[in-house]
């Protein structure tokens, strides 16, 4: 931190929004204190079947304010903080009382805004206060002089108005000009010093008034359930739809070939017949290779070797020379193996068409409990998953929904490293080790430099 920096930092926009934030935090202070006070008096009190009804709806008054802390935390603080699910409702006075009594995040809320009542006071001494005493001490000769007022202390000897510590009159210039400057040193020093109880604010903030770990894993579990469910009726569709226009069109089109064979067999056209049925033979061919390629998308048959194999397999059909790596303590089961080998395919057909790289490596290693998965390229770079017609938030989401994560390192210039994390047991099996990997190179290394 240079001095420039502790210049500027009184000025500066942030010191401003948490100056404002320091003011209002006792008011708010106060007020959610009520809050709290009422919450308990009334959850003492609710054995009652009349006082239920208000216990739930003060919560849902905490579980306001707890909304406008989230609102003023993103405004002044920068902190945004994502507001908690609320449970499904039911209809009825039972589902009315489930709905507001059965909301864990309002009983966090109320938490908070009882550490929320110290905490207020701390921040508007250290951070309001502090900051009037500066200004107060950095304008007190401007202030004294303007005083008309006089004052006698207890010895007979008469004063200018001003400040008094103990008895020990601020009424001379040296003195006034030493204020001054300590109140310049303290109003420098007010950003760095409000922001220490403001930074305990923020580990609350997000931890209280936030969703929890067990909400954000149910939300996603949802979120997944609906993209695996989407994604299987689109599976189904699209097989549906070749199998319709493709092999079952073209099975139709065999068998009338067939009949007309039959039928210039049955008018002793035996020439003409020989021709429909090589035609045929040539036909069936063609149907049984498109059959074959509908059940790839479906299970790779290089997977009933393993993954390495498969890898390699899929490296040798592509445009750009790509290098494997597979080190593996165990075989993984093969949902995890098809989940691999999927997303490796499609992260090789996307370098392919749009990274303009000259290598790529594909590399499999065990991951803690599970197993991870990089593929990286000295390609242009600027690979995004929020990216318009990013096909990476299709596969982000398929990712997602096998419990993993997948991350994205692609700066502009390149290059490019995607990493898939994927958890899950694996099955007792030898070591797997595929040494496709060039030897000068450690398939840690995602940074593949131009060559």
């Amino acid at each position: 931190m240079t001095i420039g920096q502790v210049l500027r930092e009184p000025l500066t926009a942030r010191a401003w929004r948490e100056l404002l934030y320091s003011f209002l935090s006792l008011p708010l202070a106060v007020l959610g204190l009520a809050s709290v006070v009422l919450t308990m008096v009334l959850g003492l009190l609710s054995a009652g079947l009349l006082i239920m009804p208000l216990l739930a709806l003060t919560l849902g008054l905490d579980r306001a304010f707890g909304g406008l802390h989230r609102r003023l935390s993103r405004t002044l603080l920068g902190l945004d903080i994502t507001t908690p699910a609320r449970p499904p409702r039911s209809p009825g006075l039972s589902g009315f009382m489930g709905y507001h009594l059965g909301d864990s995040a309002a009983w966090r809320t109320v938490g908070y805004l009882a550490l929320r009542a110290p905490l207020g006071l701390l921040e508007f001494v250290f951070g309001f206060a502090w900051w009037g005493y500066s200004v107060l001490f950095a304008f007190y000769p401007v202030l004294w002089k303007l005083g008309p007022s006089h004052e006698v202390d207890t010895h007979g000897v008469q004063h200018t108005f001003g400040l008094q510590l103990n008895g020990y009159y601020l009424d001379t210039w040296p003195r006034a000009l030493a204020l001054s400057g300590v109140g310049v040193l303290l109003l420098l020093a007010a950003p760095w010093v409000a922001r220490v109880p403001i930074a305990l604010d923020r580990v609350l903030l997000p931890w209280l008034l936030g969703p929890s770990r067990t909400s954000l894993r149910l939300t996603q579990l949802v979120e997944t359930r609906e993209h695996v469910i989407n994604e299987a009726a689109a599976t189904l569709r699209r097989i549906e739809r070749d199998l319709h226009d493709g092999a079952q069109a073209r099975l139709v089109a065999l068998g009338m070939r067939l009949g007309r064979a039959e039928s210039r067999l049955a008018k002793g056209d035996t020439s003409k017949a020989q021709v429909l049925l090589q035609e045929s033979r040539q036909e069936t061919k063609e149907i049984i290779q498109e059959l074959r390629e509908l059940v790839r998308g479906i299970h790779p048959p290089a997977l009933d070797a393993g993954l390495a194999p498969a890898l390699t397999t899929l490296a040798a059909r592509s445009v750009i020379p790509v290098t494997v790596h597979v080190d593996l303590d165990q075989r993984p089961p093969a949902a995890v193996e098809t989940m691999l080998y999927f997303a490796a395919a499609e992260l090789l057909a996307n370098a392919g068409k749009h990274s303009g790289a000259s290598q790529i490596a594909v590399t499999v290693l065990d991951f803690g409990s599970g197993l991870r998965l990089m593929v990286a390229d000295d390609g242009d770079g600027g690979a995004r998953v929020d990216g318009a017609g990013s096909g990476l938030r299709g596969l982000l989401e398929r990712v997602r929904a096998a419990d993993g994560a997948l991350t994205v390192d692609s700066p502009p210039g390149g290059p490019t490293a995607v990493v898939i994390d994927l958890p899950g047991r694996v099955e007792p099996h030898k070591r797997w080790l595929h040494d496709a990997w060039p030897p000068e190179q450690s398939p840690e290394d995602l940074r593949i430099r131009r060559s």
